[in-house]
């Protein structure tokens, strides 16, 4: 029976980014989700290749997402209620000490891997506690890389996503 409450509880939270990117870009989007993780050993070594048991989590990060004919990644957060943006054309890559650095984090390291990354519109909702320990911000780039990728045409394997992620 609870799995049966979780599934609902996905599916409520899927329709509702979907419509949160629908009223916000007009167009349908297609979704991806990561989850967070707790690390059963190893806390903050997994970054300085250290030894660590991750296990994943009933908590997600969704991306709801969908192309645009510029290079820009716009990206509306649903748990912030903010928009922000990145430009894939200009060569500024400084952080902003912002959400949106994950983001563009990934969208960089994919394009030095030779992956043309395509402007998006995104929208973003998650579940996962910010600073708990949960890994919030490792489900957000995963998530959104995902879904880049996906736009691009590409596939990578799930390591080779995490190392980019473990980058970013």
């Amino acid at each position: 029976m609870a799995s049966l409450q979780a599934n609902s509880h996905q599916a409520d939270i899927v329709k509702s980014v979907s419509a949160t990117f629908s009223a916000r870009f007009g167009s349908t989007p297609r979704i991806f989700r990561a989850p967070g993780r707790v690390n059963l050993i190893g806390e903050h070594t997994d970054y300085n290749d250290g030894f660590v048991l991750p296990a994943a989590i009933d908590l997600y990060t969704w991306t709801a997402i969908a192309p645009r004919s510029d290079r820009k990644i716009v990206v509306f957060s649903q748990n912030f209620s903010e928009l922000a943006e990145i430009d894939l054309a200009t060569e500024d890559s400084r952080p902003k000490d912002h959400w949106i650095d994950y983001i563009h984090g990934v969208a960089l390291l994919l394009q030095n891997s030779g992956i043309r990354v395509p402007g998006a519109n995104l929208a973003i909702f998650s579940n996962v506690p910010l600073g708990s320990g949960l890994s919030s911000s490792v489900a957000l780039e995963v998530s959104a890389a995902r879904a880049l990728l996906a736009l691009s045409g590409h596939s990578l394997g799930l390591a080779e996503i995490a190392k980019i992620c473990q980058k970013a």
